[in-house]
């Protein structure tokens, strides 16, 4: 590998997108505010508490032998997730907080919180933009649902804490997901 400056990405924007469970990478994404048909924009996110990409597990057993103290290593059990605050209290981000499906939602605008919440699962297209580059990161399955909190504080955002633990996907092999190499917007 060499030394490329033009690939070293500061996220100073972002966008996230949730699609149906599923919805297939985007063939080309030229600009990371219309990244194709069947993709929704979640809305603004907290820049305080920026999306985190997570990854918790176990760490590799080193086995050995007799004859060799460290012949094999174990593959870990790991799980890779992301954490977001957003600060939409709209029924997006409510339904995804309280884990409320659609049929939560009342005819007044209200979300009725069930006393059980279900995990809210959707694909997840997250880009990473710094300046005229942009890194997108897609998950086609991802289980969705408040992490912490809500926390209210008069000279700050309302933040809906949101946790995603990336799943398995039939549509890539079992994989969880596909991240591009940096790409450029067009001129």
């Amino acid at each position: 590998m060499s030394l490329d400056a033009t690939t070293a990405i500061v996220p100073g924007t972002g966008y996230i997108y949730l699609g149906n469970p599923d919805t297939a990478k985007p063939a080309l994404i030229t600009d990371p505010l219309a990244p194709g048909a069947g993709w929704s924009n979640l809305g603004h996110t907290s820049r305080d508490s920026m999306p985190s990409l997570t990854r918790d597990g176990s760490d590799p057993t080193t086995l050995g032998s007799w004859q060799n103290s460290k012949l094999r290593q174990t593959s870990p059990d790991i799980t890779y997730g992301i954490t977001f605050s957003s600060i939409q209290a709209d029924k997006t981000a409510l339904q995804l907080y309280f884990g409320a499906g659609p049929s939560a939602m009342q005819s007044d605008g209200s979300i009725r919180i069930p006393a059980a919440p279900v995990p809210q699962i959707k694909a997840l297209l997250v880009i990473l933009v710094d300046g005229s580059n942009f890194v997108p990161l897609w998950h086609p399955r991802v289980s969705l649902l408040g992490s912490d909190a809500v926390k209210l504080d008069a000279e700050n955002w309302f933040e809906l804490p949101i946790k995603g633990t990336f799943l398995a996907s039939t549509l890539i092999d079992g994989a969880i997901g596909e991240w591009a190499a940096l790409l450029g917007t067009a001129s």
